[in-house]
């Protein structure tokens, strides 16, 4: 997620044209507080224009905000969900971003209602865990592609999931022992290899619906890469 916290300049939102699904209704002064409160705890003091909570499942609410802050500004979705009688962070994206990114963390009903978006079978968005062989194909290709540079100084790979809509491509988390972490692409030719990383951005991408299908089970935030 490629939000920024910190203090934040009140944006003028009021300029932004935005429009919001008819359905989704505005929440009562206690929704609101309680989805204000757990958002800006975890983002800090930034300036909300719109609070709106779905019709079809009043357990998720979407939230227009953005802040400016030394000369740097931004605005962003995001999706809550209730749980547990909190609200927490799903999903957030940069403005310009595509909202389909919303399907992987909410029903498709309510990504329509709240992004007037429709989202693919959720048999598509569904990625499934690499085989024992599979993994070991990846993490060979991984090793010795150019592509990644960086394989044999990283701890190695996490999260190897193999896409459900199409299996000639899969995904996993490349990870440091700094904690930092990368996100691969892999394509199936004769074998597994590496074709698009989001560390150097070097070579071809997945198509946006592949994206969308490995990012549940990879756990990356499908808007960041999306074309």
């Amino acid at each position: 997620m490629r939000c920024r916290t910190g203090a934040a300049v009140l944006l003028a939102l009021s300029t932004v044209v935005v429009s919001t699904a008819s359905a989704a209704r505005s929440p009562t002064p206690a929704q609101k507080a309680a989805i204000i409160a757990a958002f800006r705890s975890q983002q800090g003091d930034v300036a909300i224009e719109d609070v709106v909570v779905s019709t079809s499942d009043g357990q998720y609410a979407s939230m227009k905000w953005g802040f400016a802050n030394h000369g740097y500004s931004a605005y962003h979705n995001t999706v809550l969900a209730l749980a547990d009688g909190k609200w927490r962070v799903l999903w957030t994206r940069d403005w310009e971003q595509p909202a389909d990114g919303a399907c992987v963390y909410a029903p498709a009903p309510v990504v329509r209602e709240l992004f007037g978006v429709g989202c693919p079978p959720q048999s598509e968005l569904r990625g499934r865990v690499a085989t024992s062989s599979q993994l070991a194909d990846i993490r060979h290709g991984f090793l010795r592609s150019d592509l990644t540079p960086y394989a044999k100084s990283s701890t190695g790979l996490t999260h190897a999931c193999v896409s459900t809509l199409d299996p000639t491509w899969a995904a996993a988390t490349v990870n440091f022992a700094s904690g930092s972490y990368v996100y691969v692409w892999f394509r199936l030719h004769k074998t597994w290899t590496p074709s698009f990383d989001s560390l150097l951005q070097v070579g071809s991408p997945p198509p946006s619906n592949v994206v969308l299908s490995l990012a549940s089970c990879v756990g990356y935030n499908p808007s960041d890469y999306e074309a």
